[in-house]
């Protein structure tokens, strides 16, 4: 066998894999017990959990839990979150007002721009022309 290590042997200890038992807090003590291992306090409360979900209890708990969202949803958009949303809208619209209007006086001034050189050279030939005697053009 190389010294080389392959790319799926090499292997970061400060990266927690799937099977490592994390205790929150204790940094020293994350991965002190082997994986998969239940503490002798923890079997009773997963015994329980799985007897729960068997049951098909959790099915009517989540039906529940969903109906009870869904209420608090709809009433928090009723209350709060109406003016939330107007404000957010109230925003976009003034964003987007804000954009129109810059685009506009940019599309105004570059045709003012060219109209505005025509208008003062046929001006400026008017008024040579009155000023020679002769009539002004028409424009066509």
């Amino acid at each position: 066998m190389s010294d080389a290590q392959e790319p799926h042997d090499m292997y970061d200890p400060s990266i927690p894999l799937l099977t490592d038992i994390l205790v929150s807090g204790d940094p020293a003590r994350a991965r002190s017990a082997p994986p998969l291992a239940l503490s002798v306090a923890e079997q009773p409360a997963v015994a329980a959990t799985a007897a729960f979900m068997d049951s098909g209890a959790g099915e009517y708990e989540a039906d529940a839990l969903v109906e009870r969202l869904r209420g608090r949803c709809l009433t928090w958009l009723a209350g709060d979150g109406r003016s939330v949303v107007e404000s957010r809208c109230r925003a976009a619209l003034n964003e987007h007002s804000d954009w129109l209007v810059g685009q506009i006086t940019r599309e105004v001034g570059l045709a003012l721009e060219t109209e505005l050189a025509g208008w003062v050279r046929d001006a400026m030939r008017d008024e040579a022309a009155s000023r020679a005697g002769r009539p002004p053009s028409t424009g066509v």
